[in-house]
């Protein structure tokens, strides 16, 4: 069996080629690249427009609709395969991850460790959480005194200075 790593290289190829034509311009394009003798003609005939034309149709002996029609649709087939191998990985791919998606929902049960040490880790975080706001609190708190006292001691220095500038107001006078 093709492993899922091949597979999705193929479909990234198949799924990144450009839309193929339709039945019938693959026809015409096969039908011209076989009868390609009527342009060589065409160039290579000597006179005006019309000679040009009689001798490039009169340069082939019959046209073969049957062998065109049978390279049309061998062309067509293939891009059908294409398209149904493409459709079935991309399927095949699909249905993989399902199982896999199946797989882990079994595991979930069957191992619960992974969920404990989650809480425990869960558990031991919100207690950090919890000392941090408490030292956050306190920090904020003695931010607050700090400088509560130093506008306490600006206010009173200020006043010192008032005095000062009054004493030497009325020494002057």
């Amino acid at each position: 069996m093709i492993n899922k790593k091949t597979l999705k290289s193929i479909l990234n190829f198949t799924e990144n080629q450009h839309a193929a034509p339709s039945f019938f311009a693959i026809y015409i394009i096969t039908w011209l690249v076989w009868h390609h003798q009527l342009f060589t003609d065409f160039i290579n005939a000597q006179g005006d427009f019309f000679t040009k034309i009689s001798t490039s149709l009169a340069s082939f002996e019959e046209n073969q609709y049957l062998i065109v029609l049978l390279l049309t649709g061998i062309i067509f087939l293939v891009r059908l395969v294409i398209n149904y191998i493409s459709f079935k990985s991309r399927e095949l791919l699909n249905s993989a991850d399902d199982d896999f998606v199946n797989a882990r929902d079994d595991q979930k049960f069957a191992q619960n460790s992974d969920i404990a040490n989650i809480m425990a880790v869960l558990t031991k975080t919100k207690q950090q959480l919890v000392e941090s706001k408490a030292r956050e609190t306190k920090v904020t708190s003695e931010k607050n005194e700090a400088i509560k006292n130093l506008l306490k001691l600006q206010h009173e220095l200020d006043e010192a200075k008032a005095d000062i500038e009054m004493l030497n107001n009325v020494k002057v006078s």
